[in-house]
């Protein structure tokens, strides 16, 4: 073991002397939420009380929404939208992991809310193309996120070229945390195309100004501000698809449907629609909170926990939201460390625990539908990661992540033996509609099928173009779902996601924050350790968890 332990030291000063810039501890984004102390244990014994938990957290974005919608930053947001559209200039919404998804929706949202505007007004057709997501490492990130790109302001800046961002468009970076180094690299590349960027984070601004040098670069630009909305720590700590990517996606969406309305010539209806706008995401909020939806989110944790425990598998069939569903399911590998989704040319590797599928298209024509669009996939070649400068290691990490690739992932409404049979569960996912009749046929090859779809949907009376709350409440309620379904199988301690894979810098920092504070030692301590268990699991030719082996190793002495 001298070697391991010779390694793990080597490695661990690297990142202590190396990488102070993704030392995050101090960030807003990534602080524990009082709430939700001892979320894991809780929700083992009582899967209400887990949800309830969640919702209570949920609720307290109700009153920032409305805050943030009336203030004065928002109208300075909401206009320059407005104007570039107005101009036919693009909109970018730059994001990474939860929050290039939720730019996914975004998009989405707004070509469907297009597309319906040009029924009756077909002018409006010249807008389908206006907003577009960036997202790092592609569209094939919807299905697993790419391995180091989020560590590199160089791949932002090029995919930003790819997207030919120029002078009078509009970027907006969607980052948490505020310092996401890729999303970064997106909007320092606009900046120096004479593009517009504006900053939409939940994290203090002034706190990471001066600290982190890829935030000076483009947070002090004169082209550049930011819309700060102080949403607390994560539900589930540093988990950044929970509260910050709702609000975010909310507040974005907000300001997408007001600029619909000013260019169907209804501008002087902005404040009156605001007030909607607030009410519509009072109403969506409390309506994830009726006793119904609870009840239908306790009885999906609890049969999908009771499947995974005896190694069974969830096929989810969507259509409408089948984008919401990817976006939660992707996010469940990192977070968690279960199998990610299995391209049909592997079928070496383990199944995913979790899958989804339309039952109504086949891949190539669910896939279009889902984004509204051919996706937009990356194939470069090593050589020209090499010239970005991205590092050797690093290179031979990236998967092969080009269209055809993507189409490799068959979300359509092909057989799928596999995931069928005994121990399967198949679940339908909508929204106030009972499942199809396409739906039933294909449930009777599985060996038990659920219906998960939001009730009580009377309470949702404010009506919006892009369908806003109808894909946040959905979002809300799959995050509940996926998070409490692990709560369930032991994979959250406290607060914490000690199941995270540390595949990138930021996630190296927060595990090595985690085990300092489960285990009571100080940080360099930790860091050493997760890197010597790294090494130690690696030797073994284990998969389990890094830091739940660190921590297990060394002692939890917290919740």
């Amino acid at each position: 073991m001298e070697h391991i332990e010779s390694k793990a030291r080597e490695l661990s000063l690297d990142f202590l002397e190396n990488e102070k810039q993704y030392r995050l501890g101090f960030v807003e984004a990534e602080q524990s939420n009082p709430k939700t102390k001892g979320l894991g244990e809780i929700t083992a014994k009582d899967t209400e009380a887990g949800v309830r938990m969640l919702l209570s957290v949920d609720a307290d974005l109700v009153a920032l929404f409305e805050k943030t919608l009336f203030s004065q930053r928002f109208d300075r947001f909401f206009s320059a939208v407005y104007e570039t559209l107005k101009n036919q200039k693009r909109v970018f919404i730059s994001g990474c992991g939860a929050s290039g998804r939720l730019s996914m929706r975004l998009e989405a949202s707004f070509r469907q809310a297009v597309k319906a505007c040009a029924e009756k007004d077909p002018a409006m057709r010249s807008y389908e193309n206006s907003v577009l997501e960036i997202m790092t490492g592609g569209d094939y990130a919807i299905i697993r996120s790419v391995e180091s790109f989020e560590d590199y302001t160089e791949l932002g800046c090029a995919q930003a070229r790819d997207m030919r961002v120029e002078s009078g468009d509009l970027l907006i970076g969607v980052t948490a945390t505020g310092e996401t180094t890729s999303i970064l690299g997106t909007a320092k590349q606009a900046l120096a195309s004479g593009a517009r960027v504006w900053m939409v984070i939940c994290s203090d601004p002034e706190s990471i100004i001066g600290k982190l040098a890829r935030v000076d670069a483009v947070f002090t630009h004169e082209n550049c501000e930011s819309l700060y909305m102080k949403c607390g720590g994560m539900a589930l700590t540093g988990s950044t698809r929970m509260q910050s990517s709702t609000i975010e996606q909310a507040i974005i969406g907000a300001a997408l449907e007001l600029s619909l309305d000013a260019l169907r010539g209804q501008k002087e209806r902005v404040q009156e629609k605001k007030s909607a706008l607030a009410r519509g995401f009072a109403q969506c909020i409390a309506m994830l909170g009726t006793e119904k939806n609870v009840k239908t989110a306790v009885r999906q944790i609890d049969t999908e926990a009771a499947l995974y425990e005896n190694g069974g598998h969830v096929t989810y069939f969507a259509d409408e939201y089948l984008l919401d569903v990817l976006a939660d399911t992707t996010e469940r590998t990192p977070t968690f460390t279960t199998p990610p989704f299995r391209p049909q040319k592997n079928k070496n590797a383990p199944l995913s625990w979790a899958f989804v599928k339309n039952p109504f298209l086949d891949t190539v024509s669910a896939w279009r539908s889902c984004f509204e669009r051919v996706p937009r996939c990356l194939s470069r070649g090593e050589a020209e990661y090499r010239a970005l400068g991205i590092k050797e290691a690093d290179i031979q990490r990236i998967p092969p992540i080009s269209l055809d690739d993507l189409y490799e992932f068959e979300i359509g409404n092909e057989p799928d033996p596999e995931r069928e049979g005994e121990n399967t569960l198949s679940t339908w996912v909508g929204y106030g509609e009972e499942a199809p009749k396409e739906f039933f046929e294909r449930a009777k090859r599985f060996s038990a099928a659920s219906v998960f779809t939001l009730g009580d949907t009377a309470l949702l009376t404010v009506q919006t173009q892009m369908k806003l709350f109808e894909h946040l409440a959905m979002k809300m309620m799959l995050n509940s779902v996926s998070t409490l379904t692990m709560a369930k199988l032991g994979k959250i301690r406290g607060n914490y996601m000690v199941h995270l894979n540390i595949s990138n810098k930021k996630l190296v920092d927060r595990a090595t924050r985690m085990i300092a504070d489960l285990c009571g030692v100080d940080y360099e301590t930790a860091n050493y350790e997760l890197f010597y268990s790294k090494l130690l699991l690696e030797t073994l030719g284990k998969t389990t968890s890094t830091t739940v082996e660190t921590i297990d190793r060394l002692g939890q002495k917290h919740e």
